[in-house]
């Protein structure tokens, strides 16, 4: 079983290898705010110039900050404490050198191969735990091969990391619910507190696991190891977010303008682009510049930038949640109906990287359904006859979705969770060949208890 577990992981990371070459660009448009806090890292500070977080606006056809506010040029290169990118991914880029150089690239890239690797070989081994080692390494042979959680290999991106975390805690949550140990329990918290600094919406997973962890006998033991491994990750972070921002705070923005997206109606009748341009959604998010400050203060004051994104942030929030109770009363349904498509479009792979025409993009979008279709019943399988710890992230999936799903969604954000995923649909897609063979079937795909160790 391990061997092939590791053979397994061995041809996810070379399978990842293989579209580094074959990408356009192994730099995406946030790799620059990542990079210069890579380069803040290995000068022993965390200030970067507010450049580094700059876009394109297409539709003003001018360089902005992160909220979309316009920044004076003679402040470009003001010097800024960041708050805005936690330091996960970037501690990785600082390993093998910034991620600027090409040499430095390259080892960013081969790195993420690898960890991609280590990811399923976790996965394998986990699902194991959960339903046996056939349906374990039938689900690391899937995601092995899955060619959508690999675009992110090639890619300075943090999606391969938090992938490798999510299920470097699966696997230890599940060594610790069957060992009782507090070293395991430890584990969990710490992976947990690590994946929370590279991608902050994880922070439901200290929250949930912690709050598992308090139902077991063990719980004098469990619940504090969990909570004081996630802390020693997240307090210093947090110490630091409020000495810039006097409020603690996991990231200065973005909440705010997903939440305030998702209010004003995106879903299949209004895409991100149409709301974009859309007055009353402009309007809005031009109202939270209105305290964006000038030249001046941004070279005198390296924490002026991250307060005002703060306080745009919350003020994109509260603006947010206003139009979403206004909406409830007015239209529930339509409300309801955007929730339950983004919730849809989150697992839709296909739209997150090449999008062909015809009948290929049409068999994709067939095949995303039937995959969300069989992951459906593979959760339901699992609260109905797995074991504990698979039942756990079963609903934690259903929580991320739902969590998600009322905020602005891409299909990217659904692939740290590939690999179960997957193992959701294979358990499926087992169960549903087995019922065809035996009435008895199910009980010998979901063993109340694996043996594998």
């Amino acid at each position: 079983m391990h061997r092939v577990a590791l053979l397994l992981g061995l041809v996810g990371a070379l399978h990842g290898l293989m579209y580094v070459p074959l990408v356009s660009d192994n730099v995406a448009p946030d790799t620059p705010t990542y990079r210069a806090a890579a380069e803040a890292l290995r000068d022993a500070s965390y200030t970067t110039p507010l450049e580094a977080g700059f876009y394109y606006e297409l539709r003003t056809r001018s360089l902005v900050d992160v909220s979309g506010a316009a920044v004076p040029r003679e402040a470009w290169s003001a010097p800024e404490r960041q708050i805005f990118r936690p330091p996960g991914y970037p501690t990785l880029l600082a390993v093998v050198g910034g991620g600027r150089s090409q040499a430095s690239r390259w080892a960013a890239l081969a790195l993420q191969a690898l960890l991609f690797g280590v990811g399923v070989f976790l996965l394998a081994e986990t699902v194991a735990f959960w339903w046996g080692p056939r349906i374990g390494l039938g689900a690391g042979a899937l995601y092995a091969l899955d060619p959508y959680s690999k675009h992110y290999v090639a890619l300075l991106l943090s999606e391969t990391l938090a992938t490798t975390l999510l299920l470097g805690c699966a696997y230890a949550f599940t060594r610790a619910w069957r060992t009782r140990s507090a070293g395991w329990w430890a584990v969990t918290g710490a992976a947990a507190g690590a994946l929370t600094l590279t991608r902050v919406v994880f922070v439901l997973v200290p929250i949930l696991l912690a709050a598992v962890a308090l139902g077991r006998i063990e719980r004098l033991r469990a619940a504090p190891a969990v909570a004081a491994a996630s802390l020693a990750f997240l307090v210093p972070w947090l110490a630091w977010t409020s000495s810039v921002a006097g409020t603690p705070v996991l990231a200065a923005y973005g909440e705010g303008y997903n939440l305030l997206l998702a209010a004003h109606g995106e879903g299949l009748e209004r895409t991100q682009s149409d709301l974009l341009l859309d007055p009353r959604f402009v309007a809005d998010v031009s109202a939270s510049h209105a305290t964006a400050p000038g030249a001046d203060a941004l070279l005198r004051d390296s924490e002026a930038h991250p307060r005002y994104l703060v306080r745009s942030d919350r003020e994109l929030r509260d603006r947010a949640r206003a139009l979403y109770r206004e909406r409830l009363r007015d239209e529930p349904l339509q409300v309801a109906w955007e929730v339950v498509y983004r919730a849809f479009f989150l697992w839709n792979a296909h739209e997150d990287w090449y999008q062909p025409r015809g009948i290929a993009l049409l068999a994709l979008r067939i095949l995303d359904a039937a995959l969300l279709l069989l992951a459906a019943v593979g959760v339901a399988l699992t609260f109905r006859r797995g074991p504990p710890e698979a039942r756990a992230w079963a609903a934690f999936t259903l929580v991320y979705t739902v969590a998600i799903a009322t905020h602005h969604v891409e299909a990217r954000f659904a692939m740290p969770l590939r690999g179960l995923y997957v193992s959701f649909a294979l358990l499926a897609a087992a169960a549903v060949a087995a019922k065809a063979q035996s009435q008895n079937a199910p009980a010998a795909v979901l063993p109340a208890e694996s043996t594998n160790d």
